[in-house]
């Protein structure tokens, strides 16, 4: 039993990274095991429609957990590298993410799961891989015996989707400042936009940014390196879609990565950068960790005031509380970890921890 009592929190930390580790490298033997389990058709022997069914119930897990280890465990079974690595001690949910993508890309230990699971997207070649299309799309009204309440559920593709998520956020912040003073939830302004939407005669334009780089876009014609500021990946077809049926701010990437440059001219973020941020970010706080996507602020790694750079090289998406809490009320810094390059916060020295 290992005791926790006369440990300082280097050795706690660093026992939890021990443990982490093993759990990898059990998890390349469960693999092993899976694969010949499965040579052996174990799931129909016990009477199991398919092998995550009879991992859920051998292992005593949820269905989505068995399915992910599963898929991982095929998806891997041709990348020896994929295999090693859980070997040396990387995450499961790392080398899922990079078992998404077929080429050899290394750790890519400079982004987060998160954000690998977006390039997964990215690059993935065939749009029907990637997203459900129009024809999926369906819409169920299901009133109530005196039809005097009303239940909706439905799915859009994610074009759609994005188009119809910002015309309704759009619509329900009018309605927030038309009702200052009045506590509604975010559910309730958008219920309210969408009936105000269908009576209204001028329906508000959807802005949709869609994402393209260059390098996966050319090679593909199209096909992949593609996507939305809201995430889903889009093709020929769904581009020309959005282009004809929205307000479209289109942002190229360059095969270096590189978005755009707006030096010292400017203090503010514009909309495009914050949206080319957003991207660059996966849509998420850019504190390695941290997955909040609310109310995300851009923040500056070196002050505008000390000669900080309004460039996305100098600028971080940071979640409310990150930023206005933890970097300016506590006094933290924010800095690029060496070994893989995510963002970390480093604590002010003693003497300048506020009181």
């Amino acid at each position: 039993m290992f005791s926790t009592r006369i440990s300082s929190i280097d050795q706690l930390e660093r026992r939890l990274l021990e443990n982490q580790e093993e759990v990898s490298r059990l998890f390349g033997e469960q693999f092993e095991l899976l694969e010949e389990l499965d040579l052996r058709h174990v799931a129909s022997v016990d009477g199991c429609r398919t092998l995550a069914e009879w991992v859920a119930w051998k292992l005593d897990m949820s269905q989505h957990r068995a399915r992910r280890i599963v898929r991982t465990m095929r998806r891997s079974a041709d990348r020896p590298e994929l295999r090693h690595a859980l070997a040396s001690g990387v995450s499961f949910d790392r080398v899922e993410a990079l078992s998404r993508i077929e080429d050899n890309v290394g750790l890519w230990e400079g982004m987060s799961v998160g954000a690998i699971h977006r390039e997964a997207t990215r690059l993935a070649g065939s749009q029907s891989d990637t997203f459900r299309g129009p024809d999926d799309r369906f819409l169920v009204m299901q009133p109530s015996l005196d039809e005097g309440w009303y239940k909706f559920y439905g799915g859009l593709d994610g074009p759609a989707g994005a188009i119809v998520d910002k015309v309704l956020s759009q619509a329900a912040d009018r309605i927030q400042e038309r009702s200052e003073g009045v506590t509604t939830t975010a559910s309730w302004r958008k219920a309210t936009a969408l009936a105000e939407l269908c009576v209204s005669d001028q329906p508000m334009p959807a802005q949709v940014t869609v994402f393209v780089d260059a390098k996966h876009a050319a090679s593909a014609n199209g096909a992949s390196g593609i996507v939305l500021d809201s995430g889903p990946a889009v093709g020929t077809t769904a581009l020309q879609a959005i282009l004809c049926e929205s307000v479209t701010e289109v942002v190229a990437r360059a095969e270096d990565g590189r978005y755009m440059e707006y030096g010292r001219r400017r203090r503010t973020v514009t909309p495009s950068l914050h949206r080319v941020l957003l991207e660059r970010h996966t849509g998420m706080c850019a504190i390695d960790g941290c997955e909040s996507a609310n109310r995300l602020q851009a923040h500056h790694v070196i002050p505008w005031s000390r000669g900080g750079r309004t460039d996305q090289d100098n600028l971080v998406l940071l979640c409310w509380f990150h930023h206005h809490t933890v970097v300016h009320d506590w006094g933290y810094e924010i800095y690029r970890q060496p070994d893989h390059g995510r963002m970390r916060l480093r604590p002010p020295p003693p003497q300048d921890r506020p009181i």
